[in-house]
């Protein structure tokens, strides 16, 4: 296929999280400089590529449902099949209809070049100018994982922590500010692990040195000219540490949101997800991080039908739930995923109990994010509004600082601008305001 990258048209297709979105980007401007051209629509391409999630069951079945939409869309066209689920299930991957390509993580950055049958090309980090279709840029800082949760296939798949240079995220986002962006999303695997890998904790204590943290790429990008706020992405609760805490709180451009997994509010549970800390620990780091941040947004993740999860296991983290009030909860459930120690735990397949918990805890944090919202009322937040509109009311929607969901009336010029409204409504899933 040597020299094919000319006229050749693609679409990417991506599944997963925001690392996965930022090296979709990356992959979409590789392919554009080498000679390829980007179709609007997926109906018109020779070449697909599939960025794949395995964080659950369910995003294996909904890589595999893309790639034979596309061979069904265009039986002729080639597939190419990369992510997370191409990294332990290639071998089977490889012999569903279309696939002509399976390509690793680690090879993302040499995709041009595999597909003009290039061999031994030189292999450079990943990189982005732009972030097309998002009104907000995310900027991956590191990949890999240091927690090992039972639950979890993430680390076999993404590897040991590897943390990107300074210089090269200042660079990136200086050039997405040029660009306009009013919001940069810092990413990663185990966001908050960044610097671990650079100067290794046993050399810390050692020499006595300050261990390189996410602060310094904050300090870093604050040094960056232009009208943008920056945003962190998931953070394990253990990294919000003190330094953190303490410049987010002197510093107006880092959004006043941390999001910060809880998965069950239950020690038992907890210890048996592997997770290194306990309820106690995770509400005093919340605790401390809304009382150091004035108006902070603390949003998180639980996961319910852990194996062994009891309705005594499930009422600890309803409690810690309405203790905590998150301005937001993602909700899911555990799904086993192969190679990892939850494998050959015994399951509930009580579905029914599953569903009931899912719409307990879904009421009580709809309940914790209504009581976090009212508290803005008749209030101002400078919202960063989003290209396309609420589906349901057709008004313009976007987010802001602290993370909360605001809808309005306007125009279309208000779009990808940062707009002061005022807050005049709040319900249970909806928050409306006046520009």
């Amino acid at each position: 296929m040597k020299n094919s990258s000319m006229n050749m048209r693609f679409f990417i297709h991506t599944l997963g999280c925001k690392v996965n979105q930022y090296e979709s980007q990356a992959i979409r401007e590789i392919l554009v400089g080498a000679g390829f051209k980007e179709c609007l629509s997926k109906e018109t391409a020779d070449l697909y590529i599939v960025n794949t999630c395995t964080v659950t069951d369910k995003a294996d079945r909904e890589s595999r449902h893309w790639i034979g939409t596309f061979h069904k869309t265009n039986p002729k066209s080639k597939i190419v099949v990369t992510g997370c689920s191409a990294e332990q299930d290639a071998d089977n991957i490889s012999f569903l209809p279309g696939v002509a390509y399976i390509i690793k993580n680690a090879d993302k950055a040499r995709i041009a070049d595999i597909l003009n049958g290039i061999i031994g090309s030189k292999l450079l980090p990943l990189s982005i100018t732009d972030f097309k279709g998002h009104t907000k840029a995310f900027v991956k800082i590191q990949d890999g994982c240091e927690n090992r949760c039972s639950y979890c296939k993430v680390p076999l798949v993404r590897g040991a922590l590897s943390s990107r240079p300074i210089d090269d995220i200042v660079k990136e986002v200086r050039a997405l500010s040029d660009k306009g962006f009013k919001e940069i999303v810092l990413t990663g695997i185990c966001l908050g692990a960044w610097g671990k890998d650079i100067v290794p904790g046993d050399v810390v204590r050692a020499s006595g040195l300050k261990e390189p943290s996410i602060v310094d790429v904050l300090k870093a990008i604050d040094g960056v000219g232009g009208d943008f706020r920056v945003r962190l992405s998931s953070i394990e609760p253990l990294n919000v540490t003190d330094e953190l805490l303490e410049y987010m709180a002197g510093n107006v451009r880092i959004c006043r949101h941390l999001h910060i997994p809880l998965q069950s509010g239950d020690d038992e549970i907890l210890r048996k997800m592997n997770r290194p800390y306990r309820s106690s620990q995770y509400k005093a780091i919340v605790e401390r991080a809304i009382s150091r941040i004035k108006d902070l947004a603390v949003t998180t993740d639980i996961m319910i039908g852990f194996p062994g999860e009891s309705n005594h296991n499930f009422k600890n983290t309803i409690d810690l739930v309405k203790e905590i009030l998150p301005a937001r909860t993602h909700i899911f459930t555990f799904s086993k995923r192969p190679g990892t120690d939850a494998w050959d735990m015994v399951q509930s397949e009580d579905h029914a109990a599953l569903k009931r918990r899912f719409y307990e805890l879904q009421t009580a944090s709809f309940g914790a994010s209504y009581l976090y919202r009212s508290r803005f009322l008749g209030r101002k937040l400078d919202v960063l509004v989003e290209t396309r509109r609420d589906k349901l009311s057709g008004w313009l929607c976007g987010y802001s600082d602290n993370y909360i969901r605001v809808q309005f009336q306007g125009d279309d010029s208000f779009m990808k601008r940062l707009v002061p409204v005022k807050i005049d409504d709040v319900s249970l899933i909806r928050t409306l305001g006046v520009c």
